[in-house]
């Protein structure tokens, strides 16, 4: 067994590590053997370490989570003790998943108004740069939110934009679509529309998923299918107003030049509601 994983395996195969209880002493032995192998090899013992117990470390915790229904509770917990934004542990991966699979779970299956504002807050603080990457991926989750009484979901994706964190909002719209797919539209709408936001058509392929498949590829190693009935809804109404939105707010050239890179017929957006059109 390699020593600076000791702590962690020794925490796996504990027959009790998938208690409550137990999840606090694997969130700790996943801190500091991450930390151990970071001081002993650096980048490349992390990735292994990843690749290797990851997906273990998220299942137990999840299941912790989740036997009874959501324990909020218990993930409240969890969260105050590795908050967001802090950079000074290594559970954001592990937490951002499973408050992000349960933020989805909770949409679904009770509405969005029974998805807590701590959760919702926790997803928007993390950054790439305190939690890394592999937790900022799931924090898109937000966007499964929008509707929500206490916070304004659109809103916030469209100040994140014009502050320059595109990147956050691509992924809010992609979720919110999923979630809303007319509330979609309409936050793709503001983003093109406004003078602070850059891209136009990467927003545009943000929501080729939602028009393809039922769920987002992300948090990562769940399978939301095999546990939640959901469809999104994707009439033609909702397609022919994404066309009308992408039309009248990109420049017509634009569309017609990337038409092929696009599963949407950009050129038809063009002729039909591009400014030409306009009464």
């Amino acid at each position: 067994m390699p020593r600076d994983i000791a702590q962690l395996t020794n925490a796996l195969e504990d027959p009790m590590s998938g208690e409550q209880s137990d999840i606090y002493n694997l969130l700790a032995a996943w801190h500091q053997s991450i930390e151990t192998a970071l001081d002993r090899g650096g980048w490349s013992r992390l990735q292994e370490i990843r690749s290797q117990y990851l997906e273990e470390v998220i299942d137990r915790v999840d299941t912790a989570a989740t036997g009874d229904g959501i324990d909020w509770a218990f993930l409240k917990e969890c969260v105050d003790a590795y908050p967001s934004g802090v950079g000074n542990h290594h559970c954001s991966s592990i937490l951002a998943n499973v408050v992000a699979r349960c933020v989805i779970r909770t949409r679904i299956r009770e509405g969005v108004d029974a998805i807590p504002l701590w959760a919702l807050e926790y997803l928007a603080d993390i950054t790439v740069e305190d939690d890394s990457e592999w937790a900022w991926e799931s924090t898109a989750a937000f966007g499964w939110a929008v509707g929500h009484p206490e916070i304004a979901v659109l809103d916030r994706a469209l100040e994140r934009a014009e502050s320059g964190d595109d990147s956050w909002a691509m992924g809010i719209l992609t979720h919110a679509t999923f979630a809303d797919s007319w509330a979609g539209i309409n936050l793709l709408e503001q983003l093109l529309e406004s003078p602070d936001v850059i891209e136009d058509l990467v927003f545009v392929g943000c929501l080729h998923a939602p028009f393809e498949q039922d769920f987002p590829d992300f948090p990562q190693y769940w399978e939301p299918e095999t546990e939640l009935d959901y469809q999104v809804e994707m009439s033609d109404d909702i397609h022919e107003r994404l066309l009308v939105v992408i039309g009248s707010s990109i420049e017509p050239g634009r569309l017609r030049h990337f038409d092929d890179s696009y599963r949407f017929d950009l050129e038809r957006a063009a002729d039909e509601y591009g400014p030409a059109n306009d009464a």
